[in-house]
């Protein structure tokens, strides 16, 4: 399959053909639909070699939908050809952090070697992306692929103030937005 590479410290990405990934039991594989290019995609080939936290090469990309192409052993609740999007933070989701809904916050993820797609891992600047628990898929339930693709890491951004921010907001409260961000 081809996918958008970055393999060298400082150098511009490269698109490479690389084996298509096989999915082993509890795993999803997709077919990539639409991919974004998020501004970490940027910072992460910005980073000096020195710390680069990464093993490189790193198929690029973190915000992703697609197909399911095929379901490894023992995955239910979805079929192959179901269109979905990728949840960007990945964690152990049973820890105290991934239980309030922080998945980017849990507590075990360097422990169990945590890494979502595009940061760590191969990520969804290719044809096939590998995902390791089909939680981390969202039914698109007819939404465009590429209208809906953003929402896996640029729309969580906001959804996440507003989810903290209502219960706070009562009838008669005000509630100031600066600046808007990739939305």
């Amino acid at each position: 399959m081809k996918a958008l590479q970055y393999r060298t410290i400082g150098a511009p990405p490269e698109v490479v053909t690389v084996p298509d990934p096989e999915p082993g039991p509890g795993q999803v594989l997709l077919k990539v639909t639409a991919a974004g290019v998020c501004h970490s995609d940027i910072a992460v080939m910005s980073w000096p070699a020195e710390g680069f936290p990464y093993e490189l090469p790193l198929t690029l990309g973190h915000e992703g939908v697609g197909t399911v192409a095929a379901l490894g052993a023992g995955v239910t609740g979805l079929a192959e050809g179901d269109a979905v999007a990728v949840y960007g933070p990945w964690g152990c989701g049973t820890c105290a952090k991934c239980a309030e809904g922080k998945e980017n916050y849990c507590l075990r993820a360097d422990e169990l070697g945590i890494r979502p797609p595009g940061l760590g891992r191969p990520g969804s600047m290719a044809e096939y992306l590998l995902i390791d628990d089909p939680r981390h898929l969202v039914p698109l339930d007819g939404l465009d692929p590429v209208a809906a693709v953003p929402l896996t890491d640029a729309g969580l951004t906001p959804y996440h103030a507003i989810k903290r921010s209502l219960p706070k907001l009562v009838p008669g409260s005000t509630a100031v937005v600066i600046g808007t961000g990739g939305l």
